[in-house]
C-alpha cells in the first residue's frame, strides 16, 4: 500500500471516529455500542449490496466503458 492510501486511510478512520463518538455522547451511549452498531450496519449494506447485484452491474459497465462498449446514453 501507498503512503497516501495509509495517509488517506488514517483520516477516513479519524472522522469516523469521531462522528461516533458525537453521536455516542449525544445518545448517552457507550462508544463501544455506537462502533458496534455502526459496524453491523457496514456489514448489513454490504450483504445488501451483494445480493441486489449492484456490484456486478458497477463492473459491467465499467468494463463496456473502458473497452468502448458503454451506452452513450447514461
Amino acid at each position: 500500500m501507498y503512503d497516501e492510501e495509509v495517509a488517506s486511510i488514517n483520516s477516513e478512520m479519524r472522522f469516523i471516529t469521531l462522528e461516533l463518538m458525537k453521536l455516542a455522547h449525544k445518545k448517552k451511549k457507550s462508544f463501544r455500542e455506537v462502533a458496534n452498531e455502526f459496524i453491523s450496519n457496514v456489514y448489513m449494506l454490504d450483504k445488501l449490496i451483494k445480493e441486489s447485484g449492484v456490484r456486478n452491474a458497477v463492473r459491467s459497465r465499467t468494463i463496456a466503458h473502458r473497452n468502448g462498449r458503454a451506452r452513450s446514453n447514461r
